[in-house]
């Protein structure tokens, strides 16, 4: 949003795993804005899509790097991490 209007913002999609996504259950769980139940015979989670972006922009602000693993662990995710300009 830029003065109160939604902007687009372009980007690139990285090579990372995406196995740490996962964090983000726990991160909108921690604040109570993941709900578990079934739908017919699944497992499900709902969160409204405002509050994924939310809690997980809040997250990449302080780590931009928070879905990549550690260094040394997967090989997609250190070719993410040597892409990152700076």
């Amino acid at each position: 949003m830029r003065s109160g209007r939604p902007i687009r913002v372009e980007y690139r999609e990285n090579d990372c795993c995406c196995a740490r996504f996962a964090l983000v259950d726990g991160w909108l769980e921690d604040e109570g804005r993941q709900r578990r139940g079934r739908v017919g015979d699944a497992d499900a989670r709902l969160a409204r899509a405002r509050d994924v972006v939310t809690v997980v922009t809040a997250h990449l602000a302080v780590d931009e790097l928070a879905f990549l693993h550690p260094p040394g662990v997967d090989a997609e995710c250190d070719a993410a991490r040597a892409s990152v300009p700076g």
